[in-house]
């Protein structure tokens, strides 16, 4: 299903990002989803559904007459500090690198309660907190060094234009990860659920904690693969989704946020500047003339709901 949704994202890139074209993206999604699960119900495998799908949906030129969208004789714009393919594809390099490291931190971490319990069954507790606080030391080391790097590495794209081309390019290249994100995703949930395998095991010997240190291995890994799997995947939708490259989603570039919210930009930013400090100022308000600590957390939840409709209301139509 997901190849579908690719296909027809890749094909929707050469029109222009309106809401007409949007419903229509949406409804003719929604066929071939429809004519998909149909072919599967008739008896066919799910690529040769896939294949049959695509075959049968019309070329660019049909849906450009569909769409009643002229095709410019124009070329694309290229404004300055354009985004080019090669520093796309060194800052995708980088980036894995960083994931790699970041996993590994975190997995550390799993792996250091798992030595730290298993040394103490076997009574070598000293040990066991001498290697638990090393691993520790050395993860927590990983995860923030490579935390800060994910984070550098972009600021030298922030902000700067993604053409078409580019994003095209970055589709392909998430629809060729994409059976890799697959199979990583699908291990490393699989070690997460099966991680409880180890200590039913040693109980039929009636040695059940033996197992928890091999649940914390097989937990460290699963959550790696999810990790790595993941953020690399979604790496590509930087180059995909938005005109303008933002290294960071919280604090998007001038450009970038006058893409997406308009002449409404600069309410935009003043609101995500000074709309939590107010909801937590009334959060330690209100708790203290009430007293009400143990309900007033309430508070925190509708107000991400009041600024998720706020955000709508700012974002350009």
């Amino acid at each position: 299903m997901d190849t579908i949704k690719n296909y027809l994202a890749t094909l929707f890139l050469e029109f222009p990002n309106t809401p007409e074209v949007q419903r229509a993206k949406q409804e003719i999604l929604t066929i071939m989803e429809d004519h998909y699960l149909a072919l599967i119900e008739e008896g066919k495998s799910e690529h040769e559904a896939i294949g049959q799908v695509i075959s049968e949906f019309g070329s660019v030129d049909e849906l450009r007459e569909m769409l009643q969208v002229e095709e410019s004789s124009e070329p694309e714009p290229e404004p300055e500090n354009e985004i080019e393919e090669s520093e796309m594809i060194m800052y995708l390099s980088h980036r894995r690198k960083d994931t790699l490291g970041l996993g590994l931190g975190i997995s550390g971490c799993l792996l250091a309660v798992g030595v730290l319990i298993g040394l103490s069954i076997h009574g070598a507790e000293m040990l066991g907190l001498l290697l638990f606080f090393v691993l520790l030391a050395v993860s927590v080391g990983f995860i923030i060094y490579n935390g800060m790097q994910l984070s550098k590495n972009g600021a030298i794209l922030n902000d700067r234009y993604v053409s078409s081309n580019l994003g095209r390019v970055a589709t392909k290249m998430k629809n060729e990860y994409q059976k890799s994100f697959q199979i990583s995703l699908v291990f490393g949930i699989c070690l997460c659920v099966l991680s409880i395998a180890p200590i039913l095991f040693f109980q039929m010997f009636t040695y059940a904690e033996y197992g928890i240190p091999v649940m914390f291995f097989f937990l460290a890994i699963g959550v790696f693969l999810i990790i790595y799997g993941s953020v690399n995947y979604t790496s590509f939708d930087k180059f995909i989704d938005a005109k303008y490259f933002i290294a960071d989603e919280d604090e998007p570039g001038p450009k970038a946020m006058y893409e997406k919210y308009g002449a409404a930009a600069p309410s935009k930013h003043l609101l995500a500047r000074i709309y939590w400090p107010m909801v937590t100022l009334i959060y330690f308000g209100w708790s203290f003339l009430t007293g009400s600590w143990g309900s007033s957390w309430i508070i925190f939840i509708l107000a991400g709901i009041m600024y998720s409709v706020l955000e709508a209301i700012f974002i350009k139509k």
